[in-house]
């Protein structure tokens, strides 16, 4: 300590007191940098939900295409049984 303890001591809070100053100056521009990136977060979220949105419509029209398809392939599968009948119907009627 020199000659005048308070001075010395005056000097090195000041010090300490500047330390601190620039150890919350980088956490605040920490935090900044933080809050940017979830903003960016946050924005790339709401763009996957849109979009797992827009896929559940999708995948809702496929499930009703294939419903549909189901159908006509099931008509399909009748559709030699419905030709033996209709060819027994005419040979019946050439017949007379």
């Amino acid at each position: 300590m020199g000659l005048n303890p308070v001075a010395d001591i005056l000097k090195r809070t000041d010090k300490t007191l500047k330390a601190a100053e620039t150890a919350l100056s980088n956490v605040d521009q920490t935090l900044g940098t933080v809050d940017g990136t979830l903003t960016g977060v946050d924005e790339k979220l709401a763009t996957v939900d849109a979009t797992l949105a827009e896929t559940k419509v999708v995948l809702s029209e496929v499930q009703t295409l294939l419903g549909d398809l189901n159908d006509k392939l099931v008509l399909l599968d009748e559709v030699p049984d419905v030709k033996a009948k209709l060819d027994k119907v005419l040979a019946a009627v050439e017949k007379g």
